[in-house]
């Protein structure tokens, strides 16, 4: 008989079967044993549905190996029309494992037809209820950094403003947020499907680790992706193509074009030439193949932008020996370095914000309002074998999780290298006229590049505490707004206290702020200026009435970046939107938010539209009590942070919370950034050596007033380039400018001396200026007529 080799298989197994039957196998087992029943392990039935729509025919598993997909051996089963599937799952794996749902082209969403393009889709394994858009946010965040399922979902709730459990089916309800929630889910899985036609080109094609690319390395990069850009995502959704559409073919037609644009732009969107790196990064966090080191001095580049020796910034952290060393709670440190560079005046500073002045900021460290001292430490936990880490910056101003992975590079060329990071979708480093500056150098050795991803889960209030971010408020007649044509004059609208430049007083209670903000605008003509002077261009408004709201409303911020009183007028309008807030409505502590037109020559909200609702709380944090809000404009979320208002001392500032996200990075150790500093021109980084102000350092607008007569004050302006200018300062306007010029005397201290001639005399003044408190004292003499006396001041 001619046996196919299928039926051969069978014949020899069966023949071994009987030779281990006949003989015992060597166990003792007999026939009588082999031939009885084998009791099935214990199942649980779980039930689980998956929905954008509720999607029919999925396929869904106990993903037991976490690798994002459906492999053999996996429970799993296929959902009905209504989304709903029951999993059978072994009682010992229940709530133990990520739940997955692949969505294929022979699947049917109930609300937006057949799926053309298929994805996938997860749940964590403590919350396997619902697989939605919403969950894989959840559980991919779990993956990346090791978190909570509650801390995940905190994060990604406060990344998109939603206000409904992130674990429920949010097509079973009406209710407006569980409309929200079901647009930022279909946005989700359009800009996935539309991100894996792009990337389909890498498709097994080799990363930089020697493994070939599948489809779910590609699932998984994408799902990381959309973690990232979330708030671009979420700004996306207030474009009025999206907001205005009122049924489904607009609103489909809509966010696609919106995922379009998402998946296109380099800082949003992923390309096939990413995929080599961005794969190897996540099969080395995979495979729990980081190698602890043995402590020593470090460091690594975060943040480089290079345009030449004399123009550039970057943000370096770094660790002593002594630093790298775990301490009792198992916890390293490190200190951040910020350095910038215009014109070759190089200022430095340690943490926090974009420029030094910034060091000043105050938090709310959970029991008292602190500062980031100069060289103060943050502290790391040692990464786990994924590359997995928990951080503190500053004393809890944000705490969070990294994930690291780390190629070798030594013996590379640094423009190959560049390349290939640039490529790879990172951003934080850039270097202008790269292959000119780069040349065909190396890498020596010990030089690795470490791709990090960071997640903060919590942020502390803050806020500035200088002079120019005080609140101010108006009059109760001002507050009240109106039409000014049928006010008298020098009053309401038409007073001097609402003339232009004039910012009212200062706020000194919440309860008066929530007074005084009462969202009633002053309405003047249609508004009209001249740019740039008073024989340039007349540019008239569109709008027949021109509202100014800042009489009675809050800035929560600006979204956009159109220039505001320089360079070519685009019309009345800058382009900008600002987001303002009123305390009005209905309910308990209302709040009504606005978006308004910015005026294009002052900058001032006109014409504003109310775009929702919310409530204030108030708080006491330390010597401090604090305004929160809720509910704020999902398409403020791109500001990157939350309004809230901090009173204390008897003065109520503009603070801000930094929202939760994730950001990813690629770094450069300590032997690669001292070797691409030496190519470029910068100094070496000694981390040995503590970090020391510099003249730059003190950069910003200084406001300083004699003692005795506080109702004028000069402001003193140190600008990045190093060149200073003086300003008068009369009954809140800024008046004329004179020349003057700051020497220090010592820059640790910040003692200064000043001298100016303001057009009626010689003056010289000597004092400090506070690098970490932004106060300033001292005195000073002037020629004519002679005079002496002290002065105070602070940073605006």
């Amino acid at each position: 008989m001619h046996l196919k080799p299928k039926n051969l298989a069978l014949a020899l197994a069966s023949a071994a079967l009987l030779t281990l039957a006949g003989c015992g196998g060597g166990s003792g087992t007999t026939s009588a044993a082999l031939d009885a029943p084998v009791t099935p392990a214990p199942t649980t039935a779980v039930p689980i549905t998956v929905i954008d729509g509720a999607i029919g025919n999925a396929k869904v598993c106990v993903d037991t190996n976490a690798n994002g997909q459906c492999d053999t051996g996996e429970t799993f089963a296929m959902t009905k029309a209504d989304g709903l599937v029951v999993l059978n799952v072994p009682a010992a794996d229940v709530g133990k494992y990520p739940i997955v749902a692949v969505v294929g082209t022979d699947a049917v969403d109930a609300d937006h037809g057949p799926v053309k393009t298929p994805f996938t889709m997860q749940a964590p394994a403590d919350k396997s209820a619902v697989v939605s858009p919403l969950t894989t946010l959840v559980q991919t965040l779990i993956a990346t950094t090791g978190a909570t399922s509650a801390q995940a979902e905190a994060s990604v709730k406060a990344q998109t403003g939603l206000n409904i459990s992130l674990f429920e089916d949010f097509t079973k309800s009406t209710t407006t947020d569980s409309k929200i929630a079901g647009t930022v889910a279909r946005m989700v899985v359009v800009t996935t499907q539309q991100q894996s036609t792009a990337l389909a080109a890498a498709l097994d094609k080799t990363a930089i680790d020697g493994t070939v690319v599948t489809q779910a390395d590609l699932n998984k990069l994408i799902q990381n992706k959309l973690l990232e850009i979330l708030p671009a995502l979420v700004t996306a959704l207030a474009d009025p193509r999206v907001r205005d559409a009122t049924t489904p073919a607009p609103t489909e037609a809509a966010l696609l074009a919106q995922a379009n644009a998402l998946v296109a732009s380099p800082a949003t969107g992923l390309t096939s030439s990413a995929a080599a790196t961005l794969v190897a990064v996540n099969n080395q966090t995979a495979t729990a193949s980081t190698v602890a080191e043995t402590p020593a001095a470090g460091g690594n580049l975060r943040q480089l932008n290079f345009s030449n020796a004399s123009n550039w910034s970057s943000r370096i952290n770094v660790q002593t020996a002594a630093q790298a060393t775990p301490d009792s709670s198992g916890f390293t440190r490190l200190v951040q370095r910020r350095y910038s560079s215009n014109s070759g005046n190089l200022a430095a500073w340690t943490s926090i914000g974009g420029s030094p002045h910034r060091q000043a900021d105050l938090h709310f460290n959970g029991s008292s309002w602190a500062g980031c001292a100069l060289n103060s430490e943050d502290k790391n936990t040692a990464r786990d074998a994924q590359g997995n880490a928990t951080y503190n910056t500053c004393d809890n101003f944000e705490t969070g999780k990294t994930n690291r992975a780390s190629f070798d590079v030594a013996g590379r060329s640094m423009l190959e290298v560049y390349d290939q990071i640039r490529a790879a979708g990172y951003s934080n480093i850039t270097i202008s006229n790269a292959s000119t500056v780069l040349g065909t150098t190396t890498f020596p050795a010990n030089s690795k590049v470490l791709y990090q991803s960071t997640s903060s889960f919590a942020n502390a209030p803050a806020y500035y505490p200088g002079t120019g971010n005080y609140v101010t408020q108006y009059s109760a007649a001002v507050s009240a707004g109106g039409t000014a044509a049928s006010q008298p004059a020098l009053t309401g609208c038409n007073s001097t206290e609402f003339a232009a430049g004039s910012t009212g007083t200062n706020s000194t209670t919440l309860e008066s702020l929530v007074t005084a903000m009462t969202g009633t605008p002053c309405v003047f003509a249609q508004g009209k200026f001249v740019y740039p002077s008073a024989s340039g261009t007349t540019y008239t408004s569109p709008d027949l009435t021109d509202e100014a709201w800042g009489n009675s409303t809050l800035g929560i911020g600006t979204v956009g970046t159109a220039p505001v009183g320089s360079g070519t007028a685009p019309g009345f309008y800058s382009g900008n939107t600002v987001y303002r807030l009123a305390f009005k409505g209905t309910g308990t502590n209302p709040v009504t938010y606005y978006a308004c037109k910015q005026r294009f020559n002052n900058g001032s909200a006109r014409n504003c539209t109310p775009i929702g609702t919310g409530n204030y709380a108030i708080t006491t944090k330390g010597d401090a009590r604090v305004m929160t809000l809720s509910n704020p404009p999902t398409a403020a979320s791109s500001l990157g942070y939350q309004r809230v208002f901090v009173e204390r001392g008897g003065k109520i500032y503009l603070g801000y919370q930094n929202n939760t996200g994730t950001f990813n990075s690629a770094r450069l150790n300590l032997p690669a950034t001292n070797a691409l500093f030496a190519q470029i021109g910068l100094p070496a980084v000694d981390v040995n050596t503590p970090l020391a102000l510099t003249r730059t350092s003190y950069a910003g607008d200084w406001e300083l007033f004699d003692t005795v007569a506080t109702n004028a004050s000069t402001i003193f302006s140190l600008f990045s380039n190093g060149t200073t200018s003086c300003r008068a300062y009369e009954n809140g306007v800024l008046g004329r400018s004179f020349p003057c010029v700051l020497a220090f005397s010592n820059l640790t201290t910040g003692s200064f001396t000043l001298t100016d001639n303001d057009g009626l005399s010689d003056n010289t003044a000597t004092g400090v200026f506070n690098f970490l408190t932004g106060i300033a004292n001292g005195s000073y003499t002037e020629t004519s007529p002679p005079a002496q006396g002290s002065f105070a001041g602070a940073r605006r």
